[in-house]
């Protein structure tokens, strides 16, 4: 079904209400082939706790209207174990976009890898926030290193 990787992001609002201004990224990425959206949920937790779910279908129209060039081809892939995984990350009140993708850009990488008789062996990202830790633990190594050498 799925030959290309598909990755998620969870995106949490300040506001209980998305706005949807970050449509026009979304929809550029999709428009430049760089990936296709595979599922859209929002997702809203009431300050109760009590979790609902929208999928792109449910919405009302002057937000679907938006969101219709993402949903061309969207699939409800995301199972509620899912919904609830994502919504137990969140906090009362709040409002999330979750998206799951297919990265359209890696097809291309692919072909020459395997044309060249080589595979891929492992893929990951690595957060903002250990590279950032690793930053500074690298600043403070080559510190503590910089005055030991004027001791």
């Amino acid at each position: 079904m799925f030959d290309l990787p598909l990755e998620y992001a969870l995106i949490q609002f300040e506001d209980a209400k998305p706005t949807g201004k970050i449509v026009p990224e979304l929809l550029d990425l999709a428009a430049r082939g760089i990936v296709r959206f595979i599922d859209i949920v929002f997702i809203h937790k009431e300050a109760d706790g009590n979790i609902r779910t929208v999928e792109l279908n449910d919405l009302d129209p002057e937000s679907y209207a938006m969101f219709v060039p993402l949903g061309e081809h969207v699939s409800s892939l995301f199972t509620n174990e899912d919904l609830q995984i994502a919504a137990s990350k969140l906090p009362e009140n709040s409002a999330a976009l979750l998206l799951l993708w297919e990265n359209l850009w890696i097809a291309n990488i692919r072909k020459a890898l395997l044309d060249a008789g080589g595979q891929l062996v492992e893929r990951a990202q690595i957060s903002p926030e250990v590279v950032a830790q690793f930053e500074q633990e690298l600043a403070e190594e080559q510190q503590a290193e910089t005055a030991g050498d004027t001791e």
